[in-house]
């Protein structure tokens, strides 16, 4: 990837959307979609954030509106919301579309996203929605362009996913969460577990040697909680290469001693 971040094949996901990209932008692909790739922090001395991590003015006819993007969420109504999953073969210097899944859902959602960079802080911005005609605008960056200690970055995050006490947001059942590498507690409910690191911004959690969940940096100042389903295997917990997408709940914390909603709210406020 030309901004220095990895990608990997989602694989093993044979149950395809009953729509392509292709139609859903109404353009012509080289190729039809064979593979998927979601956009994933991995370890780089080099490492910075995709082009597209920042928070955005998105110059619609209608009226501005704001757009906030984490490495690979999109957010809505000051949340992470929306995970990006890239389509093999659009990883070249300017333009990557994107499936997506709405956190809490088993599958892909029918909305498509393209990023077309047209400028060292510009860029069109394409919703596909099945079934509607593609909606393109361009775009804007309000905020510090693409450094690996943006905000909405999950690099240079520390050990922030086992260290510290995040609290529950109206996305999460649980109030408050720490987690070590040896315990997890959820509102003082204590469970002995093992952690592990799977990338940056993820690690995986086992109790009893069998996997219980992910805890997963979602950029900014949150992270996600994700519950397996019975059957994810060590062996599935730690592949790169694949992504798990159907777990039993995925839940929103946020570490109350971050500053990047504020850092956002300021952002937002100058667009003009």
């Amino acid at each position: 990837m030309d901004i220095g971040r990895e990608i990997y094949l989602l694989k093993g996901h044979s149950e395809m959307p009953g729509y392509r990209l292709k139609s859903m932008f109404k353009t012509t692909f080289a190729a039809s979609v064979t593979a998927l790739t979601m956009l994933t922090a991995v370890p780089s001395a080099q490492a910075e954030s995709p082009f597209h991590t920042g928070v955005w003015q998105l110059n619609d006819p209608a009226g501005k509106r704001g757009l906030v993007v984490s490495d690979w969420l999109v957010w809505e109504n000051g949340l992470p919301k929306r995970w990006l999953y890239r389509r093999a073969g659009t990883n070249d210097a300017n333009q990557f579309d994107f499936f997506t899944r709405s956190i809490g859902d088993s599958g892909f959602t029918p909305v498509g996203i393209r990023v077309y960079r047209t400028g060292e802080h510009e860029m069109k911005y394409t919703i596909s929605e099945k079934g509607k005609d593609p909606i393109e605008v361009s775009a804007n960056r309000l905020s510090i362009p693409n450094y690996k200690n943006s905000c909405l970055s999950v690099e240079n995050k520390g050990n922030r996913l086992t260290g510290g006490t995040w609290a529950g947001t109206p996305q999460s059942a649980g109030k408050k969460l720490r987690l070590t590498k040896s315990k997890l507690t959820i509102d003082g409910n204590a469970r002995n577990v093992t952690v592990e690191d799977v990338r940056v911004g993820r690690v995986g959690i086992m109790e009893d040697g069998k996997p219980l969940a992910f805890f997963t940096d979602a950029g900014g100042d949150y992270g996600v909680l994700q519950w397996f389903k019975p059957g994810v295997t060590p062996e599935v917990m730690r592949d790169t290469t694949k992504e798990v997408m159907d777990f039993k709940a995925e839940e929103i914390f946020r570490w109350p001693q971050g500053t990047c909603d504020r850092q956002i709210e300021s952002r937002l406020k100058a667009m003009k």
